[in-house]
């Protein structure tokens, strides 16, 4: 804008030097600016259109990555997004399994109320010994320690709630400083001192439990098993095969009783025009169903292949962009270490299939420390093949012809081999007579034509 107006700016001092000062010129310098204010004004309305449209673009971008996470009903760490509403008596049930309930909430909740609750049972205990002592009268001013009277306590060297709240939380956790103690005088301490006893080992004990089974959970040894980012599609021995990645980050820890399963998830409509949704199981090698353990001393490649079972069979590259569906891939095992079960999982939309491309190689055979070394930096690594476009169907289609035209030659050659072995056995074998004499067998020119004749007829069928 400023290199268009000054170049007005010099044609119009230009023009000034050439005219003189009439009217007339001064309304050919209005005419000059107006046309550069035009201009200006058009090259600003026109940026701002393209800004507008990069910015829409980029909120269009952003809104598709919203709505993809937001239909994801497993997200890529595993978690699940799903939420219950509406529950009946839900408060309730969850208090009746309260156990599960403090194990599945978090650190932060489970030490707040192991905070409380002893907190809780020191105050309350406190208050029950304040009570007894100041029944009994012990806080009065001639009863108080130090006063030089023979009065006989429920508690030694106790003066306030302070003192009591002191004698309770030593006596719960069975401190004993040797100052405050209960004596004879009231059987209603005794009993308190007992019964806070019993019930600081019981909070312990829960409390204690509680931590343990919290910090045993396997849940972050799914931390360490990753799967690729994307699945890929591509041609194996022939087939069209869906390929997913899964590793173990631990060397030194292995899977006992590994058992992986995938499944689809779509949304469907039947035909009275119900909505539900379906769960397809899909098959996979390897296979865990029938096989008690799985070698998972690498990453393994989890190979679904497309067949007339799969839910795949009729899809081409350009129908699986416009498909709706997740992918579900749940891996399951038992922690060699600790003995316990976890559970790991992922899924895959259809913009993260990947058609025509195939996965890094990871082993590598290092000849001077003589073992296999895997790279995890190819893990998630693609590279893109030439890969047909047609859906599995097509293929098994376009096969089926060159099956049949094999098959047939297959028959006609072995026709063919059965038949010249049968004439040249018929030439070369002896007849034995009576007399044990060897004699080559007779055969005419028209024996001969019908033999041929047999063998062409076998051979035309």
């Amino acid at each position: 804008k400023l290199i268009l107006l000054d170049s007005l700016l010099q044609e119009t001092l230009f023009t000034q030097r050439r005219m003189s000062d009439t009217d007339s010129d001064q309304d050919v310098i209005a005419n000059l600016v107006n046309q550069a204010k035009k201009e200006a004004s058009i090259h600003s309305f026109e940026n701002d259109i393209g800004i507008e449209e990069e910015s829409f673009y980029e909120s269009m971008h952003k809104k598709v990555k919203k709505m993809n996470k937001k239909k994801r009903v497993v997200s890529k760490d595993g978690l699940t997004n799903v939420s219950y509403k509406n529950i009946s008596k839900k408060r309730r049930r969850y208090i009746s399994d309260l156990y599960t309930t403090l194990l599945d909430s978090s650190w932060s909740y489970c030490i707040l109320m192991f905070t409380t609750s002893f907190y809780g049972s020191w105050l309350l205990f406190g208050g029950i010994y304040f009570l007894i002592c100041y029944l009994h009268g012990d806080l009065m001013e001639d009863h108080l320690p130090g006063s030089g009277s023979d009065w006989v306590p429920c508690i030694l060297e106790t003066d306030g709630f302070a003192a009591c709240f002191l004698f309770s939380l030593e006596t719960q956790h069975t401190i004993g400083y040797g100052t405050r103690q209960t004596t004879t005088e009231c059987p209603d301490a005794m009993f308190v001192v007992t019964v806070q006893s019993v019930l600081g080992c019981i909070i312990q004990a829960f409390m204690l439990g509680l931590v343990f089974s919290k910090m045993s959970q396997p849940r972050n040894r799914s931390k360490t098993i990753i799967f690729s980012n994307q699945a890929v599609i591509t041609i194996r021995n022939k087939k069209l095969c869906l390929i997913i990645r899964i590793g173990d980050l631990r060397d030194d820890n292995f899977i006992l009783g590994t058992q992986i399963s995938a499944k689809l998830l779509r949304r469907r409509i039947s035909l009275e025009g119900e909505v539900y949704q379906e769960m397809h199981n899909i098959t996979i090698n390897p296979e865990t169903t029938s096989e008690s353990c799985i070698f998972f001393v690498w990453p393994l490649d989890i190979v679904h292949v497309i067949d007339e079972d799969s839910p795949f069979y009729n899809m081409t590259a350009t129908d699986l962009a416009r498909e709706s569906f997740e992918l579900l891939l749940v891996l399951e095992g038992t922690n060699e270490t600790s003995n316990m079960t976890f559970q790991a999982r992922t899924s895959y939309l259809p913009n993260e299939i990947l058609w025509g491309h195939r996965f890094e190689q990871m082993q590598i055979y290092r000849k001077d420390r003589h073992k296999f070394e895997i790279n995890f930096s190819a893990f998630h690594s693609t590279y893109e093949v030439d890969t047909t476009t047609r859906s599995a169907r097509e293929l098994d289609q376009l096969e089926r012809p060159n099956e049949r035209k094999i098959t047939q030659v297959e028959s006609i050659l072995r026709a063919r081999a059965e038949m010249e072995n049968d004439y040249s056995a018929s030439l070369t074998s002896p007849s034995i007579t009576g007399d044990d004499s060897l004699t080559l067998p007779s055969v005419s020119r028209a024996n001969s034509n019908t033999m041929r004749e047999e063998g062409e007829r076998k051979t035309t069928e």
